[in-house]
């Protein structure tokens, strides 16, 4: 560029000579050649303006747990994502069925980002136990004041569920989600909310790894509220979500199952157990939410009835719910987004990599989980959990949760489990 710049001033030069020349010089016009020397100015600084403007990326780079490439006009953005958890497990309960195993409870590898500035996409495979499955697989129009999703996404149903595993309080999840089936589903939903409300609702039938010529559809709904309290540390969300579900098992029946608040387990509810079969086409579930955040305190809370259609008898009605308390000792505070209507990263002070001690959060939890109503006895179950997480950034964290449970009725009546996991997370 440097000889393109002694090009522009030798013709600059050889101009003024040409016309100096081609006049006398006592008939000069000097405004001529002062209006000739500015045009070459001007072109000059042309030239320096598409130099400045060439030399510079059209891409720009951050570093949120991974880079993030964006054009500069913020149109496009892409960002790999993904996130690795590993579990040790020792469990032990009255029939002998102990456990002492490791386990990679998730590892995803995906993609999302932004095209043409609205429309977001989201991509990711989970390669845990051994398999390969794809968890989110959707385009989303950001619209405004509506926004439509379209392709494999999580339901519309609690808190629990709809905050990602990255930032749950617990190893596990409420019993609640995992027995009454969350998941999700390929579907269609639109959302729409303010600073501090949400509302999304969707139809969905099926999944990415249901091959099935008949399926079932879901039609959900939630709504979130976190009102503003006139304090920066105080946060509090309220709400509420219903589903009705079209049965698609093969076999004609429903099927409620669940675990311990530990991966590496039997099921010791189950409503197959005890030659019960619950004949029927459809189910329908309504559940309410509750949180509260106060500086380094957080208080979380759900619960929900299922009531399940019986062509062999009456419809029973299933429940699940959990309370829980958490503190963080080192300051912190949990990351409650009223915009989503969930909580999100957990942002430490003094992460290990910058010299500190990272974030450190203790909770308990009581969970459980009733699969007996109108004479099917299938099981209760509750448990209690005692946690604590240290946050060596904001990216990576040690869990480490001990449980007891006991379960009360069905084929394992006056069963008591006590386990101990740890987990080790990293995610981007």
């Amino acid at each position: 560029m440097k000889y393109g710049k002694r090009l522009a001033g030798f013709a600059a030069a050889t101009a003024v000579a040409t016309v100096a020349l081609s006049t006398p010089a006592s008939a000069l016009d000097m405004a001529e050649v002062q209006r000739q020397i500015n045009a070459l100015q001007a072109q000059m600084n042309e030239m320096k303006a598409a130099e400045k403007k060439s030399s510079g990326s059209d891409l720009k780079v951050k570093w949120k747990g991974a880079p993030q490439l964006s054009s500069k006009d913020g149109k496009f953005k892409m960002k790999v994502r993904g996130r690795v958890m590993a579990d040790y497990v020792n469990l032990n309960d009255d029939s002998g069925m102990d456990r002492d195993a490791t386990e990679f409870r998730r590892a995803r590898l995906g993609v999302e980002g932004i095209v043409f500035k609205n429309i977001k996409y989201k991509f990711e495979v989970d390669f845990a136990d051994n398999d390969v499955d794809i968890t989110d697989a959707y385009l989303q129009w950001k619209a405004k004041p509506v926004s439509l999703t379209i392709g494999q996404q999580k339901v519309p149903v609690s808190l629990e569920e709809q905050t990602s595993s990255r930032y749950i309080t617990f190893m596990e999840r409420a019993a609640l989600t995992d027995g009454f089936s969350f998941s999700r589903m390929i579907g269609i939903a639109a959302s729409t909310g303010g600073d501090n409300w949400t509302v999304k609702a969707g139809i969905f039938q099926g999944d990415a790894d249901d091959g099935s010529d008949e399926q079932g559809r879901t039609y959900a709904i939630r709504a979130t509220f976190g009102p503003e309290l006139g304090n920066s540390d105080a946060k509090v969300h309220v709400g509420a979500s219903y589903f009705y579900r079209e049965n698609d098992d093969d076999d004609g029946t429903l099927r409620y199952r669940q675990r311990p608040p530990v991966h590496i387990a039997d099921r010791y509810v189950d409503t197959r157990d005890m030659g019960t079969d619950i004949a029927g086409d459809n189910d329908q579930y309504f559940g309410v939410e509750l949180a509260g955040v106060l500086g380094p305190l957080s208080v979380q809370g759900e619960y929900g009835w299922l009531e399940a259609d019986n062509d062999l008898g009456s419809n029973p009605t299933f429940t699940g719910g959990y309370v829980d308390v958490s503190y963080f000792i080192t300051g912190e505070s949990r990351n409650y987004k009223a915009k989503k209507g969930s909580f999100g990263r957990v942002k430490v002070k003094n992460p290990i990599n910058e010299g500190g001690i990272g974030a450190v959060q203790v909770g308990v939890r009581y969970d459980t989980i009733d699969l007996s109503d109108n004479g099917i006895d299938c099981g209760e179950q509750e448990s209690w959990i005692f946690g604590a997480n240290w946050h060596l950034n904001n990216y990576t964290r040690i869990m480490a949760n001990y449980s007891f449970t006991d379960v009360d009725g069905g084929s394992y009546d006056g069963e008591s489990i006590d386990a101990f996991a740890v987990r080790f997370q990293v995610d981007w």
